[in-house]
């Protein structure tokens, strides 16, 4: 039996075979591990890892026939690059907001900017801010990794955010 190319494979994914994915993530899951490994801590390299092969999926239909390897490349790079400028942005955003004892917004301070939330977030912001827990010290106790921490962190500040220009 012959071994279907990489571009055959792509077009198999394309056309809906669910088994192209597996033989494409057996021939290069190690390349691309390699690839996520080197350029991101462990935690995050776990997520962006699974994250590839979503892409791959979610992104078949633009894959145009070029050489497949090349694309995948691209496909990863992009995810790093996104990983590292939300992480950028994020961190920037954190740095400029002041402690939540001394934060106070048109008047207001945190847990009035806090006190609609829902009770999730309001219990993450409050341990984060108020209590001083580090992503690491937050991520063991929810149980989650330290990227999907910063989802929910990135998502809880931007309803801060959110409801801090809404009030002006």
């Amino acid at each position: 039996m012959v071994t279907p190319s990489d571009e055959e494979l792509m077009r198999r994914l394309q056309a809906g075979d669910r088994l192209a994915l597996g033989m494409i993530y057996e021939r290069h899951s190690e390349k691309v591990w390699s690839y996520i490994s080197k350029r991101m801590p462990k935690e995050a390299a776990e997520d962006i890892f699974q994250d590839c092969f979503v892409k791959l999926v979610e992104k078949r239909d633009s894959w145009k026939n070029q050489t497949f390897l090349l694309w995948l490349y691209v496909v990863l790079r992009n995810l790093v690059m996104d990983f590292h400028r939300s992480n950028k942005v994020e961190k920037k955003y954190l740095e400029k907001m002041a402690t939540p004892d001394e934060l106070i917004v048109n008047g207001k301070d945190f847990q009035e900017l806090i006190a609609n939330m829902p009770p999730e977030t309001t219990k993450l912001l409050t341990e984060f801010f108020k209590e001083g827990w580090s992503y690491k010290e937050l991520a063991a106790r929810y149980e989650l990794t330290e990227e999907s921490l910063r989802k929910r962190m990135s998502r809880a500040l931007a309803i801060l955010k959110k409801g801090v220009t809404d009030e002006q």
